[in-house]
Parts: C-alpha cells; sequence; structure tokens
C-alpha cells in the first residue's frame, strides 16, 4: 500500500480534505490557513500550485491563483516556504503539467516530498500522460482525476492506477461551477466498489456541509475548495475572518463525523 493511502486508511473517519492555494492571501496567511486546517480536523489538505492557465478551476480558484502569481509564487518558493512548515498532517500537489515538467519531474517530486507532500495531481493530464511522470512514482501518490461523464470502463482503469484516492470529480464543468450529479456520480462509485478497494473522494462544486456529508455517505470523504476560498475572498478584510474559516472548517467536519 502507497504511504499517502495508508496514512488516510490509519484515520478510520470520513476524510476531509480542503484545498488551499499556496500564496493566497499571501504567504503568511497561507501558512496559517494550513495550521488552522490541521487543527479542525483535515486529514490532509490538497496545496494548489498557482498556473497562469488553470483550465480545470472555476473562476473563483482561478482568482486566488492570479494573484497569488501577482505576489511572485513560484514552485521553487513553494518549496523553500514549506521547508519551515511541520503539519501532522499530509500534503497533496494539484498543479498542471508543464510545471512539473519544466521543473524537472524526478527533481518536483524529491524536492515537494521533502517537504511535506505525499501526493500529486495533475489536472490537464489523462491516464495516459502520466507516463511522462514515471520518475515521480515511489515519491509522491499518483492521484488520477475521474470524471462522472467518463464511460464505467475508463472509470474501472483509472481506479487501478491510482495511489492515495481516486478524485472523482462530481459533475461537468470546471471548479466551484459543477453540479453534482449524484445519480451518475453513484455509479461510478459502485463501479470502483466492484473492481478495486480504492479510496474515492468526490470533489469539484460542493459547496456546504451538508451536501459534503450527502455525499460522505456512499463515499470516502471529500475535497471541497472554491467554497472555502470563497469565504476568504469575501471576508479577508475583516479582523476575525480567520477565526470564520476555523468555524467553517469545524463544520464540515462535523458534517462528516455525522455521516460515517
Amino acid at each position: 500500500m502507497d504511504p499517502l493511502r495508508e496514512a488516510l486508511e490509519k484515520k478510520k473517519r470520513k476524510l476531509f480534505v480542503p484545498y488551499l492555494t499556496f500564496g493566497y492571501p499571501d504567504v503568511s496567511s497561507f501558512c496559517t490557513l494550513l495550521r488552522i486546517c490541521e487543527e479542525e480536523g483535515a486529514d490532509a489538505v490538497e496545496v494548489g500550485i498557482p498556473h497562469s492557465d488553470p483550465v480545470a478551476d472555476g473562476p473563483v480558484i482561478q482568482t486566488t491563483s492570479f494573484a497569488a502569481l501577482k505576489q511572485g509564487v513560484t514552485p521553487p518558493l513553494v518549496v523553500e516556504v514549506m521547508a519551515g512548515v511541520s503539519l501532522s498532517i499530509p500534503l497533496i500537489a494539484m498543479t498542471y503539467g508543464n510545471i512539473v515538467l519544466q521543473y524537472g519531474v524526478g527533481r518536483f517530486a524529491r524536492d515537494f516530498r521533502e517537504v511535506g507532500f505525499r501526493g500529486l495531481i495533475v489536472a490537464d493530464f489523462p491516464l495516459e500522460a502520466w507516463d511522462f511522470l514515471k520518475e515521480a512514482q515511489g515519491l509522491l501518490s499518483r492521484i488520477l482525476l475521474a470524471s462522472v461523464t467518463s464511460p464505467l470502463e475508463r472509470v474501472r482503469r483509472i481506479a487501478e492506477v491510482s495511489e492515495g484516492f481516486v478524485y472523482l470529480v462530481s459533475g461537468k464543468g470546471v471548479t466551484g461551477k459543477t453540479e453534482v450529479d449524484f445519480s451518475a456520480l453513484k455509479e461510478r462509485v459502485a463501479c470502483i466498489r466492484r473492481h478495486t478497494s480504492a479510496l474515492v473522494l468526490p470533489g469539484f462544486g460542493i459547496h456546504n456541509p451538508r451536501q459534503a456529508a450527502t455525499l460522505a455517505e456512499y463515499t470516502d470523504g471529500v475535497i471541497v475548495g472554491s467554497a472555502l476560498l470563497e469565504y476568504i475572498i469575501r471576508n479577508r478584510d475583516t479582523a476575525t475572518w480567520m477565526e470564520g474559516f476555523a468555524a467553517l472548517m469545524r463544520s464540515y467536519r462535523r458534517a462528516l463525523d455525522g455521516a460515517a
């Protein structure tokens, strides 16, 4: 079993994986948000590495990515900053293929692993393109995206080669703009369960704790990104926005614990 999956399975509860954009709203605040995620019951954190053409991301994550890029965020800066951060939960890098290839696949995997990353999601790389990332094997768990619009046979193949978990895109569209297709999602989860023992986490379009709890009833947990970042965008100029973020995190944790 790969280390990321082993770490997640040890939790023995519905998994909560929040998504944060590295460097948003600024590097210092981002590091504080990581701490809050850890303290308020996140089982891992998906960290978006900003990209200038984030084709899989909706307007909320795009806004945070562009803001981080304007502040000078780069993959080497991610490594530099995270070298000074110690967490008890694993990090998962979410990025795009050309960022990893330009950095150097082996170097990217080694550098990011050394600073706490255990998984890698490459949003624009389908199953067939992962051959380009062979040098990351054994360093970062390979997490592939399967969609509720994908044929069942393709979903099965993705589940068989994914490590850590299967990231199940819950509907059509980009992050934050997806409407969850519960019927199609249940069908894909059932397919994965029939053929593999892979963990399944849906993401894209999860807007509130109640919806997260509903999805967790027949999956292994949820990934929540745009809803959290939208809160930050709307409230980061207030004096108590971090306390509010912590409260929002707790509400998701409670909802998922109730779905267990």
